[in-house]
Order: C-alpha cells, then structure tokens, then sequence
C-alpha cells in the first residue's frame, strides 16, 4: 500500500512513555480476597493485580502524570 500524508509510521509511535508512579492506594482485604484478586488478574492476562486496577481507568487516563 502507497504512503500518503495521512499516514503514520507505527514503529515510531510504539516507543512506551515512562510514567511517573510515586502514589500508592491501599485497600485492606483478607487472604480469600487477596487470592481472588490474583486469580482474577491472572484469568485476565495481566501480570500483576496492579496492572489489572491500570486497566480499570486506562480510557480516561488524562492524569499528566507521563514524562518523555
């Protein structure tokens, strides 16, 4: 497929921004909680329970908190 001024170079744009993650949200939860979470986050690809609580509010990630 021809290049025209509409297009973009992908490899270019897939370079990750590095995020400024200095806060921290705790939630108390017992042992069955804590093992469902994993499990959840698991069953749903991600690597981390964090990274499954991201995913929650990824749409609407206009915090400002990315740095080249």
């Amino acid at each position: 497929m021809a290049k025209n001024g509409n297009q973009t170079n992908h490899t270019a744009n897939t370079k990750k921004k590095k995020v400024n993650k200095d806060l921290v949200i705790r939630a108390r939860v017992t042992a069955e909680e804590r093992e469902l979470f994993e499990k959840k986050a698991e069953e749903r690809g991600f690597s981390t329970v964090s990274e499954m609580i991201r995913s929650l509010i990824a749409d609407t990630d206009d915090s400002g908190n990315t740095t080249e």
